[in-house]
């Protein structure tokens, strides 16, 4: 039985192995590469024919190998061509202008050189002009010359004297009493001449002399010429310098001076009591510059004196009698007046 199974199923299992051996056997000659088949000539291109005149250049078809692979990165040729310079660096190249910088927070200040663009393309730094050169109205040297007007207030004492200096044994007993100068004199109207040079706009060298006519005193009881005064009269001669702040406009005006003064008082009889060796007389004065015009100043001023006179004489029928016995002691004495004055510039120079 399993004999003529085999006999039956040999020829199909024979045919089998013929269908599966036929298809390898066809795919073996795929291995070996068949000889190349002969290349075809390659067909020649016509001639190019030439261009004609004034027409533009074409460009040559590029060989194979001059470009670079598509992978490498290529810096694009220059702008103007081969052979060109190359571009600027990004950062010289010209940025356009922008808006300054704002200005630094509070009071601080920037030393510092501003930053590149501040100032637009073609313009430079902005230098301020120099200031202009003053104008001045008041000459810077001139001849001066003035007069004032004004009220003249004496007060202090003339001198000190001494009682109960006869009968005390001793100079501890001794009383000494100022005798005022409103005793031989009183308030009256002055006049007052100045003359000088004007040095560097703002300050005066002057030479003055002050003359004021006094009124009559109360009175003296314990002197030895009876009666009140009637009138008096006093004068000061000095020399002085003198401060203002604006020679120009309006200004503040300082004013010293020093001298020599003299006084003297009248009874009706003609009597007369003067005062005089007070060398070291000194005034001080306070008041305004008020400029008009290059020649005119007007100038209010208040100004106060102090002294001491050294020397007493009496004058009657002629007769000068030295009363010098009679200043136990010599006492300081002190003035005021009020003034407004009128003072030109002559001969000026404004250089």
């Amino acid at each position: 039985m399993r004999r003529a199974m085999f006999a039956l199923g040999l020829p199909f299992l024979v045919s089998a192995h013929v269908q599966a051996a036929e298809p390898a056997s066809s795919s073996a000659p795929a291995k070996t590469q068949p000889p190349a088949a002969p290349k075809a000539a390659p067909a020649t291109a016509p001639a190019p024919s030439p261009a004609p005149a004034g027409a533009p250049a074409t460009a040559a078809t590029p060989k194979p190998g001059d470009a670079p692979p598509p992978e490498f990165y290529v810096e694009p040729p220059p702008a103007g061509g081969p052979g060109s310079a190359p571009p600027p660096p990004p950062s010289a190249a010209p940025q356009p202008p922008g808006p300054p910088p704002p200005p630094p927070a509070g009071d601080a200040r920037v030393f510092e050189p501003p930053p590149p663009g501040f100032y637009p393309d073609g313009e430079g730094v902005f230098e301020p002009p120099p200031p202009p050169e003053p104008r001045h109205i008041a000459p810077r040297t001139s001849l001066w010359l003035g007069v004032r007007a004004g009220l003249f207030i004496p007060f202090g004492s003339l001198w000190a004297r001494c009682t109960n200096c006869s009968n005390a044994s001793s100079d501890q007993y001794a009383t000494l009493k100022g005798v005022p100068w409103r005793d031989y004199a009183s308030s009256g109207p002055m006049f007052e001449l100045d003359a000088g040079a004007r040095l560097s706009r703002n300050y005066t060298v002057f030479a003055l002399w002050e003359r004021a006519r006094l009124g009559g005193g109360n009175g003296d009881p314990e002197s030895s010429i009876s009666g009140k005064a009637s009138h008096g009269d006093t004068d000061f001669w000095g020399v002085g310098v003198r401060a203002t702040s604006d020679a120009d406009r309006i200004g503040f005006v300082t004013e010293l001076a020093i001298g020599y003064r003299r006084a003297r008082s009248q009874w009706a009889d003609g009597t007369e009591l003067q005062l005089t060796d007070a060398p070291f007389e000194a005034r001080l004065g306070l008041g305004a510059d008020i400029r008009l015009n290059p020649y005119v100043t007007l100038s209010p001023m208040f100004t106060l004196g102090v002294g001491s006179f050294g020397k007493v004489e009496s004058v009657s029928n002629h007769t000068v009698t030295d009363q010098t016995g009679t200043l136990d002691q010599a006492d300081g004495h002190a003035w005021a007046t009020l003034t407004f004055g009128g003072y030109f510039d002559l001969l000026g120079s404004r250089r």
